[in-house]
């Protein structure tokens, strides 16, 4: 088991992790709305492929997704189709509030990588500034990660 959320954007694995209170399930929230798909909020049994390629699987068959201040719902009866069983892990991405003396002036993501099962993933720190939809920033992350390493 291992405590995150994993959502599937546009094909892409993601795995949103960060301290209790970051936004994680806010971020799953805002993508759902989008059309993502939530695979599982707070626990992900995590499954290693002949391949090595890591598969996330909800632990629950009707996923629930806890809203602080609200409750604990079913995720598909706030968004229809907007859940599914299983998918691919392929980045990390840690919420964390932003902090001036780390985040300020800086132009590329920071990227380093995890290991999860034995298999290395990139993880990219979100900085989350009050009001900031965590959920965009992941978008952004996806559609942004091709060009990562052309900085280094």
């Amino acid at each position: 088991m291992f405590q995150g959320t994993l959502v599937n954007v546009n094909g892409v694995g993601v795995l949103i992790v960060g301290q209790p209170g970051s936004g994680k399930s806010l971020a799953a929230l805002s993508l759902m709305r989008s059309g993502h798909r939530l695979v599982a909020d707070d626990l992900i049994l995590v499954t290693k492929q002949g391949t090595g390629q890591l598969v996330g699987h909800a632990v629950e068959e009707n996923v629930r997704i806890e809203i602080r201040g609200l409750g604990i719902f079913h995720a598909a009866s706030l968004f229809k189709d907007a859940t599914e069983s299983s998918c691919p892990i392929d980045v990390v991405v840690e919420l964390a509030p932003y902090l001036p003396e780390r985040d300020s002036g800086r132009i590329d993501p920071v990227v380093t990588e995890t290991s999860i099962m034995g298999r290395y993933l990139d993880k990219v720190l979100a900085p989350v500034l009050k009001g900031m939809d965590p959920g965009f920033l992941i978008e952004l992350v996806v559609r942004s990660r091709s060009g990562w390493r052309k900085f280094e």
